[in-house]
């Protein structure tokens, strides 16, 4: 069985681990994602040579799943709207240089959707959707019992479907887009407009010396305050629009959710479940949402996923 080193470069983490061949995760490290525009590669680097140092070099390829637009056929990402440095940024051939594999890269939300397909809560389904719900919001489909990209690799961006063309502006410049409405970062601003307003001291407490961000809105939301949990259900809303607009396109069996913001649970997917239902259309609205079983591992055994497919083609 094939060992992978395997990358998963999120907006908040950036991590990387050796995968066996029958989804063993080993030797990970993690580190905080650069928040500086330049010299972003020598930290990417450092990270897979140390963890390919700990692993004792045996291992098959690398492969590398990114948040953002992935160009796969150039092994660069074009942009990640998170991660400032991440724009432009060749990688696979800087990194098979340093490392002497072969080197894969793809989006993190689509690698994710193979994971879950592969390994977690989508096995047994040939069709289905995979949302990564956390610092920014991703998405990956699975057609077919195959991962799905599109003409130039760019499918699944469910983040950048625009669902109120009147909302916020989001990080690729458009506005209404999902991303900008229900994410970590949606979050963050909610939290700040809200405390802004004076309109919520229980949120305030909560908050105190700290940058608000969506645990505060969560934690003040369970003590009982009303204004912080309506923007979370108002967010849930906006992500069952988006999914039930995907459900009533692509058919598929189930939908697999992953990321930090499953810890919100029903506060914020039982009013996208309300959204999704009166959105979906006929025998749609029996698809099911199920979470992820994979954990912070879901981007690492995508990552590796990738890498097992290519091999094997």
């Amino acid at each position: 069985m094939p060992r992978i080193l395997a990358a998963d470069f999120g907006g908040t983490r950036l991590r990387a681990a050796v995968v066996t061949g029958d989804g063993v995760v080993e030797q990970r490290n993690i580190i905080d994602s650069p928040d500086q525009r330049e010299g972003v590669l020598p930290i990417v680097l450092d990270l897979l040579e140390r963890t390919a140092s700990a692993a004792g070099g045996a291992f098959d390829a690398c492969s590398i799943a990114s948040a953002g637009l992935i160009d796969a056929n150039r092994g660069r990402i074009i942009i990640s709207p998170n991660i400032p440095g991440f724009r432009n940024l060749a990688l696979v051939e800087p990194v098979a240089e340093r490392l002497g594999v072969p080197v894969f890269i793809e989006n993190d939300a689509s690698a994710a959707a193979l994971a879950e397909w592969r390994y977690g809560a989508g096995r047994g389904f040939n069709h289905l959707i995979h949302v990564t719900a956390g610092t920014g919001i991703g998405g990956g489909l699975v057609l077919g019992g195959r991962l799905y990209r599109g003409a130039r690799g760019f499918a699944g961006e469910l983040g950048h479907m625009v669902v109120d063309d009147g909302g916020p502006q989001c990080g690729c410049g458009a506005r209404g887009c999902l991303e900008a409405l229900v994410s970590g970062a949606a979050f963050e601003r909610r939290a700040t407009r809200l405390l802004r307003s004076g309109r919520s001291p229980l949120l305030a407490e909560v908050v105190g010396d700290e940058t608000p961000g969506a645990v505060h809105l969560y934690n003040a939301a369970r003590r009982g305050d009303i204004l912080s949990e309506a923007e979370i259900r108002n967010a849930g809303h906006y992500l069952g629009i988006g999914l039930g607009s995907l459900m009533n396109l692509l058919n598929p069996e189930v939908i697999t959710i992953s990321g930090g913001l499953v810890a919100m649970g029903d506060m914020l997917f039982g009013s996208a479940r309300d959204a999704l239902k009166d959105m979906a259309y006929g025998p749609t609205s029996g698809v099911g949402i199920r979470f992820s079983e994979l954990g912070d591992d879901a981007g690492l055994l995508g990552a590796a996923a990738v890498a097992e497919e290519h091999l094997q083609a």
